[in-house]
């Protein structure tokens, strides 16, 4: 479980977050939201402790990170895949340098370890079939043509799957996802939600979306957070969320009713 307990962050005079509370349960989907410059990406930076808090305490597995040495953080790090906004693939490697980026930067340098898992996190994000023993002609051909591509041969959706891919690498037991959708059309926004849901139930995951898309909301949360002037102003599940008479959160649904949300 992640605990967050009274996170405070200022950058100059301009407080950002001003004392979050927040619970993300094991093995569930959690979505926050709010409106743009609210501290939703500032949240997550402190959870994977690349902001330091001003104050407050972020709790992982019920281990408090400011008390972690740095070897202790790094071997928490393993835990966690990150999937950036906008992908952040390096633009000069190709699909498979991206994908075993870190093994290789964790000095794993043996090749057939490296294929097999970018075999397989590939084959998990649905840009090649189904990986199955026998290792089968069209996987392989499939395989050695997507490997060596460069970011800039793939779509947008395309490149969004390899950042989750890359994540995914060692088996993480958290995925953090910042912004997965933005930028796709609907039907690309809707496979990566499909995606995001079927990985958190395959690989029983327990994942933490930040999203501004409402559609992403009602898809695959099954706990949603809203903050509001840097606090927490509502969590709870996707039900909760519809029935809520908080006026701040019923001004921010309210451009979705029409959508028939």
């Amino acid at each position: 479980m992640i605990e967050l307990r009274g996170i405070r962050k200022s950058f100059g005079a301009k407080e950002v977050l001003k004392g979050i509370d927040l619970v993300i349960p094991t093995g569930s989907t959690t979505c926050v939201i709010g409106k743009s410059g609210s501290g939703k990406s500032v949240l997550l930076k402190h959870i994977v402790g690349l902001l330091k808090a001003d104050a407050g305490t972020v709790l992982i597995d019920g281990r408090d990170l400011e008390s972690l040495s740095h070897a202790e953080l790094f071997s928490m790090r393993k835990k966690i895949g990150y999937v950036f906004q906008g992908a952040a693939l390096f633009d000069s490697m190709t699909v498979f340098d991206n994908v075993v980026i870190s093994l290789v930067e964790h000095g794993v340098h043996d090749r057939s370890i490296l294929e097999s898992e970018a075999r397989r996190v590939l084959s998990s994000v649905g840009l090649l079939p189904e990986l199955t023993d026998d290792g089968s002609t069209a996987f392989e051909r499939e395989y050695a043509i997507l490997r060596n591509k460069k970011p800039s041969d793939l779509s947008g959706g395309m490149r969004k799957r390899v950042g989750v891919a890359r994540a995914l690498v060692g088996q993480p037991e958290y995925i953090f996802y910042d912004e997965p959708t933005t930028g796709l059309d609907p039907v690309t926004s809707q496979q990566i939600d499909d995606m995001i849901g079927d990985l958190a139930r395959k690989l029983q995951v327990t994942s933490l979306v930040i999203t501004h898309d409402m559609f992403s909301i009602f898809n695959i949360a099954d706990n949603v957070a809203m903050i509001v002037d840097g606090v927490v102003r509502f969590q709870g599940d996707v039900p909760a969320l519809r029935a809520t008479n908080d006026p701040e959160v019923v001004d921010f649904l309210a451009r979705y009713v029409a959508e028939g949300f």
